[in-house]
């Protein structure tokens, strides 16, 4: 029997408005489609109402990248439906773990929440960048540390995953007393990004109530240049002393 092929999908941020045209496309034309319940159904009207549809929750993503592999292998066409984009914090890496015939995969990224984030807080994304998540089920928080730690070190602008739980509430206060280290750094968050009830904000490190971050919340810190316009976050690239105006 021929083996299908297992398309990889990021949905982007929130709206399909944000989410590329070939994802939308391998979601049309796939006979099965496998994902967290959410982001399924946040793309429900691209789907085929012929399509068998397997979704779970947290914590189902080996079972969901097994029945997806698993349908690609008997020949059906797949999209897997992962959020924001399909490798970072994301599914691509288990599917390939996964999969014996890697011929069969395509990952078709998706806009992420760091990229969508900065995107609505204005331009705080223009240099190098640093993205690392708070959460520590899947990386030490000991391994966590010494990254906040490089991090400071570069002076980096850094998108901070998944900063705040009900649970986990002191990963996020470590982080914050290292980066101030560099001093009071302006920085800024977007919540539920392009979806109901997005909220944002943008300040300086002093002013941040930890207490509004949570799960669906993406917290950029800016670095030494990072400067804030008009309630926009802005980090200069240097184009004007380079080129002048």
């Amino acid at each position: 029997m021929a083996e299908g092929r297992l398309f990889v999908t990021g949905t982007g941020p929130g709206k399909t408005d944000y989410t590329a045209p070939a994802a939308l496309e391998a979601i049309k034309n796939a006979d099965f489609i496998c994902g967290y319940t959410p982001y399924v159904d946040a793309v429900n009207e691209y789907i085929s109402p012929d399509a068998e549809v397997f979704t779970n929750g947290m914590t189902g993503e080996t079972e969901r990248v097994e029945k997806a592999v698993e349908a690609a292998q008997a020949g059906r066409n797949v999209a897997l439906v992962c959020g924001g984009d399909a490798s970072l914090y994301s599914l691509a890496s288990l599917v390939y773990e996964k999969t014996a015939n890697t011929d069969i995969i395509e990952v078709i990224p998706g806009i992420t929440a760091a990229l969508s984030a900065s995107a609505r807080l204005g331009a705080p994304v223009a240099d190098d960048l640093a993205i690392i998540s708070m959460s520590d089920l899947l990386t030490p928080w000991e391994v966590i540390k010494k990254r906040i730690d490089a991090v400071n070190a570069g002076d980096f602008v850094c998108a901070v995953y998944n900063p705040r739980s009900r649970k986990r509430t002191e990963q996020i206060e470590h982080a914050l007393r290292v980066f101030a280290s560099r001093g009071n750094l302006a920085c800024g968050y977007v919540r539920n990004s392009h979806r109901y009830g997005e909220t944002m904000w943008a300040g300086r490190l002093s002013e941040l109530n930890t207490e509004d971050l949570d799960m669906s919340t993406v917290l950029i810190i800016g670095c030494k240049k990072t400067i804030i316009k008009n309630g926009k976050l802005v980090t200069p690239r240097g184009y004007t002393d380079k080129y002048g105006e």
